[in-house]
């Protein structure tokens, strides 16, 4: 995936809002350390399904807002192939 796929989220918002540090989260996801973490926030990489779900649990916010950019990315694609297929 690309930078204009991943980089577009709210993650670092939603954390902040519940006011949590990225230590906390990360425990909460299990993860060893915080760059994991960080790097979902700036969208440098993606998390997997399981974490996406977890921080949407985490964060009491669901996955297609915490990751609106990646969503209306992939949402716009389906949508443009499905009027193709019709």
């Amino acid at each position: 995936m690309n930078k204009t796929m991943t980089g577009n989220n709210s993650l670092w918002v939603a954390r902040k809002k519940m006011g949590f540090s990225q230590m906390r989260v990360a425990r909460a996801l299990g993860l060893k350390r915080t760059s994991v973490l960080s790097r979902y926030e700036h969208g440098t990489r993606v998390p997997s399904l399981a974490n996406a779900l977890k921080l949407e649990i985490v964060y009491r916010t669901p996955v297609a807002y915490l990751f609106g950019g990646l969503y209306g990315d992939l949402k716009g694609s389906i949508r443009s192939k499905e009027e193709r297929i019709k």
